[in-house]
């Protein structure tokens, strides 16, 4: 019912695809091409380790990792495999496409959010479409996209986002060591968002940016393994782009599921970013904006890439089962049989768990914008223990993936009405950046 909402073809394009590029697309033009232009300053601000705000609570590099943290879980690893199995090789390279634009767009919802945050420095979408809008005079249009956007990401949390990460542990714990952890995982969910040993939630955020460093040189190490295939490779992707017949649906199958991949890998444009950026100790809404966007540069432009590099150099691209976390691990067994089943596990349980740490994170602010209070969150809490339970006991992973990716690209919706009407707000404060000439 969801997709025949969303897939309503365009001429022949799916009215969502259309969506979520028109908006990259968009946030590019208009806001000057942020994304390259200031890449370089923001990652000059990331790497500062002054604060100049006299309000906020946390660091650039603290609301950073928050952030890379749950977008670089599997769906920027096993998520790769997927679209490659549905859209073809060629689905790289609009990944690729789709991250570039996102990085714009979370420029925008970032510099949005943290503008418009609370005084308790409680930030996010539902923010700035409430009291940005609000002041430009659609009072009760802010109020309703606010709502609808809250409740979606809910329902994109814990039916979505959730499900998949505990879905590909749970198919790769079963892989290698032949048995299901779907308790194990529901319950150490559990224990965390219960808040009853939160030292698994800090240790697990703490290994989840040297795992990212140890699995980008396993991927290396693999193609470099591999390195007479790389022109190959790259070649087979680029003709995939113009080969009708290589693909069922014809050439823009690799489109659909590079864009729906993409936004579910690095979550641009659904308004997850601006909830942990808004805490930050800064005066700039630019500089929050310029580092919040290096994110879809990392998880989708460097690890979505160099995995699907290695699924097409190493020639697994042409499996004929539907491609996840098995797919990739199978490939490092190959290539590292004496990290297959010890390190590659630990990386990807990392990015998986430190990713549903943050999904949970990212609902409690929602729930608690919805009904400032606390005592819905033990319902909240159900409902994630069971959907983790019931996702890692399934086998549908096509099903899980899709479902994912519909629910996350629903939030780019409202959340890109929200970024067009405040267009003004973020051309303000780029122009008065570019005209203190401080980059």
């Amino acid at each position: 019912m969801l997709n025949s909402l969303l897939y309503v073809k365009i001429f022949n394009i799916p009215f969502i695809i259309i969506w979520v590029i028109a908006t990259g697309v968009f946030c590019t033009i208009r806001f000057k091409f942020i994304n390259f232009r200031l890449f370089k300053y923001g990652i000059k601000t990331l790497l500062n380790l002054k604060c100049n705000g006299h309000s906020g609570i946390i660091t650039h590099i603290q609301a950073f990792a928050t952030v890379i943290l749950g977008t670089v879980g599997l769906g920027t690893i096993s998520g790769v495999a997927i679209a490659i199995t549905i859209g073809g090789p060629s689905a790289i390279f609009w990944m690729i496409v789709t991250g570039i634009l996102g990085m714009s767009i979370k420029f925008a919802e970032v510099v949005l959010a943290f503008t418009y945050r609370a005084k308790s420095t409680t930030g996010g979408a539902f923010y700035y479409m409430k009291h940005g809008i609000a002041k430009i005079g659609f009072v009760k249009t802010g109020k309703v996209l606010a709502f609808i956007y809250a409740v979606m990401l809910l329902i994109a949390m814990i039916l979505g986002g959730i499900p998949f990460q505990a879905n590909q542990i749970a198919a790769l714990s079963s892989s290698l060591f032949e048995y299901n952890a779907s308790i194990i995982i529901s319950l150490l969910v559990l224990i965390v968002i219960l808040g009853g040993i939160k030292r698994i939630a800090f240790v697990s955020t703490g290994l989840a940016p040297v795992m990212i460093i140890l699995y980008i040189a396993m991927c290396i190490y693999v193609i470099c393994l591999n390195g007479s295939n790389l022109m190959n490779a790259l070649s087979i992707i680029f003709q995939d782009i113009f080969n009708k017949s290589a693909i069922s649906g014809g050439i823009l199958s690799g489109l659909i599921a590079g864009v729906r991949r993409s936004v579910f890998a690095n979550e641009a444009g659904t308004g997850t970013a601006a909830i942990a950026h808004s805490a930050v100790k800064e005066k700039d809404p630019i500089k929050v904006g310029c580092v919040a966007m290096i994110a879809p540069f990392i998880d989708t432009i460097l690890i979505s890439f160099l995995t699907g590099i290695v699924i097409i150099i190493t020639g697994m691209h042409n499996t004929e089962n539907v491609g996840d976390i098995t797919l990739i691990s199978s490939i490092f067994s190959t290539a590292l049989p004496l990290f297959s089943k010890s390190v590659f596990p630990l990386i990807m349980f990392s990015f998986a768990f430190s990713t549903i740490i943050a999904y949970c994170y990212y609902c409690e602010v929602a729930l608690l914008y919805l009904f400032d209070s606390k005592k819905v969150l033990i319902l909240f809490q159900i409902f994630i223990v069971v959907s983790v339970y019931v996702s890692c006991m399934s086998k549908n992973i096509e099903f899980i993936s899709c479902l994912g990716d519909s629910l996350f690209m629903c939030l780019m919706i409202p959340n890109a009405v929200a970024i067009y009407l405040l267009r003004g707000k973020i051309l303000s404060a780029i122009d008065s950046f570019y005209s203190s000439k401080r980059c």
